[in-house]
């Protein structure tokens, strides 16, 4: 009974501090699980174009990275994201170049920008996440509302990340505080109900009972019914927001890479600002070393998907779809900038050497398995079915989180209502005939 006693307060507790967050974190969610449609519609201006018979090119898309980086010399295009469908831009991630005489960075006012892959022409730039009731950088503001909050970038990816293993505990804590209480034996030798069946009634809101029980039994229900997406989608949280913490605990497993978060070598003690392999080499060497390992591996290529250079490690990042992505409902690739569901090599920026492969699927078990956890959050795979879904349960985790703090604000007046009142003890009374002192 005091163990029992025990995980009520520290669900309790920890539902209090977490229901605030997880109210805007699964808010949000229900939104941006059809982020691409809002984008596309509220963002034409920078989303779409108009395709082009002739086509484009990947040397062509990095000739456009090239002349971003000549419009404003003080951006550094460290990530392009190649269009995967013809009416879609050219999308670029962009930070601070390295001003040569102070060797600080510069100032600039964006970390986004879009570019026609056919014509080269700057659609628009943005920084992500600025608050704006803007319908082209609303969506972009509620994306980042969801895996950052209010913080800086990496203040609230690290909150977050850890909200979810602490959300994945307040999941498993509710699951074994619904379970039936143990009986104690009879002294008639009757047979207590089966353990299923006194469960059952945790599972069930009750007709006719007080309203403070059917939003206990609301909450709890819901609770139950939902508690597997509860813990992928808290647990894929943790993943999508601290990657590198999340693969040293799966490898201790599975067999577990992620590149991106846990590279495969040491970071430099100064940037590699103009390493000696540029872009269209290492492009040229990612197709390349793409071909060499599928041929290896056994899986057949599909359109590249990006590359991304880190010059704080001297890496080049180079992305491919293949036979082993996580695909959409149709097929379809998406989510191009993940490993979830792209192939990813890494290039050394410094000889061109081939330093690793990570594939989504059917190379290592973790990463299968990651990969098709993390598809279910980011609505990679499901179609609009799945998107649906995953917005319904966005609001239904709002709702668990809304009952829990009712609940906690009714048995707290019930609980103060059921304190005796401490009356103050009286003064005792000055006799009316009492002798005056002279």
């Amino acid at each position: 009974m005091q163990a029992q006693n025990f995980y009520v307060k520290v669900h309790r507790y920890l539902g209090l501090c977490l229901a605030f967050f997880l109210i805007i974190i699964a808010g949000t969610g229900s939104i941006i699980a059809f982020y691409d449609d809002f984008e596309n519609t509220f963002n034409a201006r920078m989303r779409i174009v108009e395709p082009q018979a002739q086509g484009w090119t990947l040397d062509d898309a990095l000739r456009i990275r090239q002349q971003l980086e000549e419009e404003d010399p003080r951006s550094h295009v460290f990530s392009l994201q190649f269009p995967q469908k013809a009416d879609q831009s050219l999308f670029s991630r962009v930070m601070p170049a390295i001003d040569p005489a102070s060797g600080e960075p510069y100032v600039i006012d964006y970390d986004e920008v879009f570019a026609n892959p056919y014509t080269g022409e700057r659609l628009g730039q943005r920084i992500i996440g600025t608050p704006t009731l803007n319908p082209e950088g609303l969506f972009s503001f509620l994306y980042y509302l969801h895996y950052a909050l209010i913080f800086p970038l990496g203040i609230g990816i690290l909150l977050i990340g850890t909200l979810g293993l602490f959300w994945a505990a307040e999941s498993a804590i509710g699951l074994y505080l619904s379970l039936p209480a143990k009986v104690r034996p009879s002294k008639s030798g009757r047979k207590p109900r089966p353990f299923l069946k006194r469960w059952s009634t945790s599972w069930k809101i009750s007709r006719g009972a007080n309203s403070t029980r059917q939003i206990l039994d609301l909450h709890r229900a819901s609770g139950l019914w939902l508690w597997p997406l509860l813990m992928i989608f808290a647990i894929t949280g943790f993943a999508l927001n601290l990657g590198g913490p999340y693969a040293d605990v799966i490898s201790k497993f599975a067999d577990y890479e992620h590149f991106q978060e846990r590279p495969p070598v040491e970071p430099l003690e100064q940037p590699l600002i103009d390493p000696p392999v540029d872009w269209f080499q290492a492009a040229t060497l990612g197709q390349r070393y793409f071909a060499q390992q599928a041929e290896t591996e056994g899986f057949t290529l599909g359109k590249p998907a990006a590359l991304e250079y880190r010059r704080d490690l001297g890496l080049y990042f180079f992305s491919m779809h293949t036979s082993r992505d996580v695909l959409d409902g149709q097929g379809n690739p998406t989510e191009t900038n993940s490993p979830a569901t792209t192939a990813t090599l890494a290039i050394d920026a410094r000889d061109g050497r081939f330093m690793g492969l990570q594939l989504p699927t059917g190379q290592r078990a973790g990463n299968t398995v990651t990969s098709w956890l993390i598809a279910l959050h980011v609505t990679a795979i499901g179609g609009r079915p799945w998107q649906i879904a995953v917005s319904i349960f966005g609001l239904a985790v709002v709702t668990i989180s809304a009952t829990g703090l009712l609940l906690w604000w009714r048995r707290r007046g019930t609980r103060r209502a059921a304190k005796p009142a401490v009356r103050k003890q009286a003064k005792p009374a000055t006799p009316i005939n009492a002798a005056k002192t002279g």
